[in-house]
This record gives structure tokens, sequence and C-alpha cells, in this order.
């Protein structure tokens, strides 16, 4: 995935950050209540942005109680997603969804694109210390690369303060209904080291999850406990009111002795199912004010190791009896894999200031990535005579990309933005792999390229009320199989090609009674052609990726805030598409729904937050979440053809008070224990359902300072 960092101009022109954050929050129609974001890389009102958007402030995610994505999936219209262990997440937005080959959805931290070419593997961001969450709908190549077609989720984390010194702690105790206990403890330190010039800023985070599965094979319980240590540290200089340079270092360690395999909270799994993941994140930005023009550029690199393991008895031990291998000999067979990455990523961008109402912005970006996978099986009490299944993977990718934006303002009312972004990526790859003692080596080296452009025109009838129209198109890039692990069944193509996606879209955006009433409401259209999907291998647990032909369908997102007093805060969402396939496919009929896409969604929250006394103020929280029905369709070979997710009403509850700059609530997540698996299995190397986390029941408190 790529990594773009634009600036483009509405409104006014375009300016330095600081300056342009100064201008936002100030201007005659700003509204206390205003979310400042930087999804068109410049700072703006949310209201002002002509795209389908949510953005989740600090003091609301604080107010939520949230720690990563799946506690805001319902809570954002069109967005779903589920776990299957810590931090292993299939995301989906607007039906954009596949559960094989790269991500449809864009994923960034701060400046950092995290996309891989595995999907359902993404890099677990736990939200401590963010400034907020923005949520962009719709394709976003133009502005963000390739991966982004459903949308792209940036995660902000806070800057240092130059001026002061601050800092907070949260601690958390909770238990979870049929499991184990539950712990966190966040740590924040914002130390200024020379005043308005020189400044950190420190986060420390552990959080231990508690299981609820229980072994009935083995004995042992609540199997799926996890532990996760984050640390994160950020120093900023602005050695001159022009220049500023930035340097952020994120490390975080997962480990999860079981992933959350089970039915009824049970598993009969033979063999552990760990799941542990480890990343180092360094990112460096500078940024300086030519008055002309801003030249931006940033740069990064991660270094990642996962590793995991699958009971795939189910899949193995009925066939070896057909190999000669007598009764008993193998009965159990764990397939394990771990995997390394290194990353690069930079970028370099000029875009204009001035004050008339033309705008530009031009930029080029590079990225270099590294991954080597390691798989296996394993077999107990005897170890076979040859490999059952085994791959050694290596991967290759080098990819660049230019981009160019320019937004003229006809009036103050009208404006129009039109961009275009060129990516080129090469790929090479390596498979060593083994079947049934059967081995072959697959080599692949092959390049994809994408022209993607970005149409929009909005018109505001007031400062705070606009309609918009936005036709954009996304993409992910093509990728290679191993062809030889099918052993003459079946013919698996050496590569599979991109897949893009257009997205015809008419919304608006308005705030009504001084920013007590906020809509936003879209209405689009996605047309999804050359779909990346998979098939499984006969006989194995592998699996191939081609393109399953063509998908399209309407959608409506709609969301709603309301202020009626100070104290009290309402809002509502809902989502609906009813993409489809409409192109016979391999493994897809005709009316066959997007893997994974969740159809129609809705939410609603409470808060309010009385003043009891003049330094004590009430708390109550009430989050109602709903996800329809989706599925999984596999009409090819000896699967079951439909594996299905069923829907889910989940219900969360805060009741505390915050004195002072001490809050302490007590809480329940899932508070009427919906059961309903995240998955039905089984599917691929998941044998069992993958669960769903039920009750959990706790306190919380935090202090700033």
């Amino acid at each position: 995935m790529t990594r773009l960092l634009l600036t483009l101009m509405a409104s006014t022109a375009l300016l330095p950050a600081a300056a342009n954050a100064q201008s936002a929050a100030d201007a005659p129609d700003a509204q206390p209540t205003d979310i400042i974001v930087t999804a068109q890389r410049y700072e703006q009102r949310l209201q002002d942005v002509p795209l389908s958007i949510s953005a989740i402030g600090a003091k609301e995610l604080s107010a939520r109680g949230t720690t990563d994505l799946k506690d805001l999936q319902y809570s954002v219209p069109g967005l779903s997603t589920f776990e299957y262990g810590v931090g292993r997440q299939f995301v989906q937005l607007r039906g954009m969804a596949t559960t094989i080959g790269s991500s449809t959805v864009g994923v960034y931290f701060d400046e950092t694109p995290l996309g891989l070419d595995a999907q359902g593997d993404p890099m677990n961001v736990r939200l401590y210390d963010m400034e907020r969450v923005e949520v962009l709908r719709g394709p976003q190549a133009t502005l963000y690369g390739q991966g982004s077609m459903g949308g792209t989720i940036r995660y902000i984390p806070a800057a240092p303060r130059l001026d002061a010194v601050s800092g907070s702690f949260e601690g958390e105790y909770s238990s979870t209904r049929y499991g184990d206990k539950n712990y966190k403890a966040v740590g924040v330190l914002n130390l200024p080291i020379a005043t308005d010039k020189l400044g950190v800023r420190l986060v420390a985070g552990y959080e231990r999850i508690g299981g609820f599965i229980d072994n009935v094979v083995t004995g042992e319980k609540d199997v799926n406990s996890a532990d996760i240590y984050t640390l994160r540290g950020t120093l900023l200089a602005q050695p001159t009111e022009r220049l500023s340079l930035s340097l952020m270092g994120v490390y975080q360690k997962s480990k999860q002795d079981n992933q959350d395999f089970g039915i009824d909270y049970r598993t009969t799994a033979l063999l552990p199912q760990p799941i542990n993941d480890r990343y180092t994140l360094i990112q460096g930005k500078a940024s300086y004010d030519a008055e002309v023009a801003e030249l931006s550029a940033s740069f990064s690199y991660i270094d990642r190791h996962n590793s995991g393991a699958s009971d795939v008895s189910g899949f193995y031990v009925p066939y070896l009896g057909l190999l000669g291998f007598p009764p008993g000999f193998i009965d159990r067979v764990g397939l394990v894999n771990e995997a390394d990455f290194r990353i690069y990523n930079g970028e370099i961008r000029l875009a204009s200031q001035n004050d008339g109402p033309l705008g530009w912005q031009l930029g080029a970006l590079y990225r270099d990535s590294k991954s080597h996978q390691l798989s296996e099986a394993v077999t107990a009490p005897n170890e076979a005579p040859f490999d059952l299944s085994a791959a050694d993977v290596l991967y290759r990718n080098k990819s660049y990309a230019f981009y160019g934006e320019l937004n003229y303002a006809f009036t103050p009312q009208l404006k129009a933005i039109v961009g275009l972004r060129y990516f080129s990526e090469h790929k090479k790859a390596d498979i060593d792999s083994t079947n049934f003692g059967a081995s072959s080596i697959d080599n692949g080296d092959d390049s994809f390229h994408s022209l993607n452009p970005r149409f929009n025109l909005s018109y505001e009838f007031t400062p705070n009320s606009m309609v918009y129209v936005n036709v954009a198109k996304g993409f992910r890039s093509g990728g290679f199989n191993a062809t030889s692990v099918g052993m003459g069944v079946v013919e698996i193509p050496p590569t599979y090609d991109s897949d893009e996606i257009w997205t015809y879209e008419l919304g608006t955006k308005h705030q009504l009674f001084g920013g007590k009433l906020t809509l936003d409401a879209s209405v689009y259209r996605n047309e999804w052609s050359k779909v990346q999907s998979y098939t499984f291998v006969p006989g194995t647990a592998l699996a191939a990726v081609t393109n399953s032909g063509h998908v399209q369908g309407w959608g409506v997102d709609l969301s709603a805030i309301a202020r009626p007093t100070r104290d009290l805060a309402l809002s509502a969402t809902y989502g609906w598409n009813n993409l489809k396939f409409d192109k016979a496919t391999v493994d897809k009929a005709v009316g066959d729904p997007v893997d994974g896409a969740v159809r129609e969604s809705w939410s609603a929250s409470l808060d309010y937050r009385p003043a009891l006394t003049d330094s004590v103020t009430g708390i109550l929280r009430i989050d109602y979440q709903h996800a329809g029905p989706s599925q999984i369709t596999l009409r090819s070979f000896n699967v079951p053809p439909v594996i299905p997710r069923p829907g889910r009403d989940l219900v969360n509850l805060r009741v505390g008070v915050g004195v002072g700059p001490v809050e302490v609530a007590l809480f329940a997540n899932n508070l009427f224990n919906e059961d309903a698996p995240n998955l039905v299995g089984p599917l691929g190397t998941i044998a069992e359902n993958i669960e769903q986390r039920p009750r959990v029941i706790g306190i919380s408190a935090n202090a700033r300072f």
C-alpha cells in the first residue's frame, strides 16, 4: 500500500498546519462542538469536508471506553469488523470486503500506511492517547493510495504540547462472564524540554484480556487469554515559526495463548492455537512554510514479526489412512506459521499557499516492502516421514506513485476538486512449497499499474449546509499464487490481477440550530470489477486467489448528532448496501453478497453528564449497536457453500461520576450477553466458530493533570 500526504485548498487558501488550525477553529461560522480534521491533508472543520467522513475525537473515544477499532465498528455508518484473535481483524466499509488478498480498507497510523498483502492480518493499533480517529468512506485512492477501496481509517495520535507539563493515567479492572479477569493500565506524560520549541510525549500501556473459552480435551480453562504491551514516544521540534520536525517511535507486543475458536465457549482443539505479534514503527516528519508553498516530507520504517498455529487435525487425519498410515500413528496435525516484515515508506509533497481561488498540490512517494513467511504442518504422536504441508515464501514489493490535485472556487459557495494519481508496483515472489511430500518451487515477477482520478463538486447553501457530488476510482494491487500446490487436481493461475472500483456518490451535510443538530447523509453506487476472491485447493489448507468477476450495488449512509442541552448528547447512525455479484464465477453465483460484508447496521447512543454539584458531574452512557447477518460464500470443491455470520445486537453501559480531573465509572460491555458467533465455522484452517466475547462488567478510573 502506498501513502499520500495530500494538502488541499477548499474555501480558504492552503496554510501551514498551525495557522490553518487557528483559522478553522476561530472561523465566524465555527461551533464549540466542531471537530477539526485533516482528512484532506489540511486542517478544516468536519462540516466543511465535501466527503462522507466520521471523526471520533479524544473525548468521545474516552466516553465510549474504546480500546481498538472493534469498539467503534457499528457506530460509524457502513463500518464492520470481526476478530479471530487479538488484533487479527477483517474490516469492511460500505460492503467492500473479501477474506483473502490485501485489504479493501486503507489503514494509517498518523502518516504511515499499515496495509499488508495479507487480508485479516493488520497491525493492531490500541487507541491510547489518540487525538481522534477519522473514517473516510468511499474510494480514497487519489488521496491515500492502493487498498483504500471501501475507504480509509486514520489513527491520529496526540502530538506533544510545547507549552506545559501534562499527563494522564487510566486504570481498569473487569471480569468476563464464563471467563477470566481483565486489567488495563495506560499512562501518558507530556514534557516541554524548551518552551514552545521542543517537547516530548510518552505513552505506555498494558492490557490483560481474560480468556473465556475452555478446552474440554485438555481440561484447561480460559485458554484464549492475551497480553498486550505498548510503548510510544514522540519528539516534536519547532525551531522557527516556519519549520516543524517530529520523530515518533512505537513498540507493541501481543501474545495470545489460543485464538477465539470454539462452540458455546468450548473448544475440542487437540493442539494449542496461539497467535503472537510484535512490531516496531519509526516515523519522521518535516514541514517548511515557504510562504507561497509548503514543503512536507515524511519517512517511516516498520519491523514486524508474527507467529501462530492452527489445529488442522480434522482436515488431515481422515485422509492419512489413504496414504498408508496405520490408525493412531498420527492423530494430531497442527499448522504453524511465522512471518517477518521490513517496510520502508517515503514521501515528499509541495502544496500551494495563496489567497486566490486556485490551489494545487504535487507529490511523489516510494515504498519498499520485504516479507519472509514460513509455514509447516507438525504431527503427533509420531512425526510424519514426509512433509504434509510446508511453505517458504519470500516477497519483495517496490512501488512508487505520483499525484496531483487542483481545486478551484468558482464562487465562495461553488467549489471543485480534480485529482489524479499514477501508481506502479513491481512484485517478486519465491514460493517453495510442499504438499504430501511433493515439493515445488514457484517464482513470480510482475508489475501492476493503476491510474486513479477523483472528481468532486460541492455547493454551500450556508457556511453550515452543503451538498456534494463525488466520483472516485479505487484499486488494490494484484499478486501471485503457488501454481503447483494443487498437484494437478485444479489449475491455479500464477498471477491474479488488480481489481478496481468506481463509486458515484451524492451527499449532504448540515449543522442546524447553532450546532445543536448535525445531519449527514449520502447515497452511493459501487461498480467493482475483477474482484479478488479465493478458493481452497482440494486436500489442503492452502488457498489461491482468483479474480471472481463483477460486483455492483447501491448504498446509503446516515448519521445524526443532537445536543439539546449542554449536558446531553444523542447520536444515531444507519448504513445499508446491497452489493452482490452480477456474474457467476467458480465460487460465486449471481446474487451472492460480498464475503463478510454486513448489509445493514445501525446504532444509537446517549451521553448524559449533569452537574450534580459545583465540582461533581454525573456520567450516564448507553451505546446500542446492531449489525445484520452476513456470509462468506464458497461454491467450489468440497467445502460448505455458505459460511454464515449471524447478526448481533450489542449494548454497552457506563455509569459514574467526575470530580474535577478524575472520573470513576462502572461499565458493562455486551450488557445482555449476546452470544451470536462472529463466524460459524468451519472455514479454511478455522475448524470451529469464532466466538463473541460474552458480557464484561468492571470499573474504570482516569485522572488528568
